[in-house]
């Protein structure tokens, strides 16, 4: 392990939990924020108010922007659910139990380019600390077809944490935390999943967050804990282009993560290095290979220059959004 010799420059100040972010062709950046719900990062957000959260314990976590510049929020706390942001502030229910959704953590939400909206339901467990065993695998995927209720089209993950639909449309890529891997499923008429595949297993050091697709085919995802940003190719390789934690530091986490001891204090041990537990990575910039890194506890959002491109997400020339003036 290597603790970075200089800090990555950040973009943003006075930001609270950015654990997603999203960029646009035109260089507008937002970030999640557990006291706004959604900001954008690249204007100083002069008295952008809090929302009053429908929950004690709302945890805004993966977010989403759609098509009428509203953003979605996924709730990582117990209750659970989805909210869109519709002004600064104000937020109103989007996906909750009346469309099928368990009351368990939501971790992160995918809209799809068909009006399908793909989840990653955690685990059932509260606190969902107590998901952090290494054996543990009830994690699911659901999806809420337009105009339905949600169904659950995959169980048994590991945690699972951030999902997107590849560039192709024809596969849905997850990272199971705990389960130290990044799977794919196809997606098949329905919409419903195929089998579990196995892109890549990770060892020591590395607990699979945030993921997002490249030009060339393939995935970069983020590591909490480790600090860590990689990048598995098409062919299932991995390389490490990124670390920002040191070795006694991974062999503590490692051994309590052996000993099914595995809390919040040990998967936040990113958070004493500069990077701050990076948890999420979207590519930005006129050329697409401007990395931004999202992270669980920074207060703005570190920029890395990436040697490959990303791919073009779907919101990319996105119009105007709720949040900007």
């Amino acid at each position: 392990m290597a603790v970075l010799a200089t800090p990555l420059p950040r973009i943003g100040n006075h930001l609270n939990r950015p654990e997603s972010v999203i960029a646009l062709a035109d260089g507008r950046l937002y970030a999640a924020d557990r006291e706004r719900g959604v900001v954008r990062v690249d204007v100083e957000p002069q008295g952008q108010p809090s929302v009053s959260w429908p929950a004690e314990e709302f945890v805004a976590n993966g977010i989403a922007l759609l098509d009428d510049g509203t953003f979605l929020i996924a709730n990582v706390g117990p209750r659970g659910g989805a909210w869109r942001l519709v002004a600064p502030g104000v937020v109103e229910p989007y996906l909750t139990e009346e469309q099928g959704l368990p009351r368990s953590p939501l971790n992160f939400l995918y809209p799809d380019e068909h009006g399908n909206t793909w989840l990653s339901l955690c685990t059932a467990l509260e606190p969902r600390s107590l998901a952090f065993r290494h054996d543990n695998a009830d994690a699911m995927i659901g999806v809420v077809k337009p105009g339905a209720k949600m169904e659950i089209v995959a169980r048994g993950l590991g945690f699972s944490n951030e999902l997107r639909v590849d560039p192709t449309g024809r596969w849905l890529y997850v990272n199971e935390t705990i389960a130290r891997r990044m799977s794919r499923f196809r997606i098949l008429p329905g919409p419903t999943l195929g089998p579990r595949e196995l892109v890549c297993e990770f060892g020591h050091g590395t607990w699979p967050d945030g993921l997002e697709f490249d030009e060339e085919g393939g995935v970069w995802l983020t590591s909490v804990v480790s600090n860590r940003l990689i990048q598995v190719d098409k062919n299932g390789r991995s390389t490490v282009h990124i670390e920002d934690c040191d070795d006694a530091a991974i062999d503590a986490a490692e051994a309590a993560f052996a000993a099914d001891r595995f809390t919040f204090e040990e998967i936040s041990t990113g958070r004493h290095y500069s990077l701050r537990n990076i948890s999420s990575v979207a590519f930005g910039g006129p050329d697409l290979k401007t990395a931004y890194l999202g992270s669980l506890f920074n207060t703005g959002v570190s920029v890395w220059r990436s040697p490959v491109a990303g791919a073009r997400p779907l919101h990319w020339n996105a119009g105007k959004t709720v949040l900007d003036v």
